[in-house]
């Protein structure tokens, strides 16, 4: 099951193209390495028109979330086991 969490945080690091990959989410002040990207693409945002980079990460402790790096610069995650 997969929930989206409000106040997670994501560490990036800007990659020789200058994008950002996330590199480690921070749920509920506890600390998981990405340590796979399994997917990443760029969609359009119907709603705003903008686009938005999401990608789908296997996490330390055998979580696998969706991080989502929105128009506006924020970060969305929904994690689940």
């Amino acid at each position: 099951m997969a929930a989206e969490l409000k106040n997670a945080k994501v560490e990036s690091t800007a990659g020789y193209k200058g994008e950002e990959t996330p590199r480690t989410v921070v749920l509920e002040g506890a600390r998981f390495e990405v340590l796979s990207v399994l997917d990443r693409k760029r969609v359009l945002d119907r709603a705003g028109g903008g686009m938005r980079e999401i990608w789908i990460c296997r996490l330390e402790g055998g979580l696998e979330a969706t991080i989502e790096r929105l128009e506006n610069g924020t970060w969305r995650v929904s994690a689940r086991t």
